[in-house]
């Protein structure tokens, strides 16, 4: 009896937990901004998610797409996206589908998940 006492609170005090996990996923969005670089896109060469300070020098180009192929080849950075308000960048899940895009504004269509992108499709602005 007393065995199946314990069992029945466990089922209880255990039911709310198992339903609050349930597995929701995340929902497919449209994102609209820059692919850039991780250096530039995180503020590490950068103080506004821009390629501003870095063309100022001349050092890493002359426009966007310069920056940021130069910072993905010679400073080991990787593609992410700044979204058209500067206030937050993403990691990309699949870097081959971004590379063509370095530098422009574009449109993504994909599932963000813990500040990364899964790209689905992406299309120039």
């Amino acid at each position: 009896m007393k065995r199946g006492i314990e069992f029945v609170f466990l089922v209880i005090l255990l039911t709310p937990s198992a339903l609050y996990c349930g597995d929701k996923k995340p929902q497919e969005k449209v994102f609209e901004g820059e692919i850039s670089d991780s250096q530039c896109g995180f503020n590490v060469h950068s103080m506004s998610r821009s390629h501003d300070e870095m063309l100022k020098s001349g050092y890493m180009g002359h426009n966007s797409a310069d920056c940021t192929r130069n910072c993905i080849r010679g400073k080991g950075g990787q593609y992410v996206f700044v979204s058209s308000d500067k206030k937050t960048a993403y990691k990309i899940e699949q870097q081959s589908l971004v590379e063509q895009y370095a530098g422009q504004n574009v449109r993504i269509q994909g599932i963000e998940q813990n500040g990364e992108i899964h790209v689905i499709g992406v299309k120039l602005r």
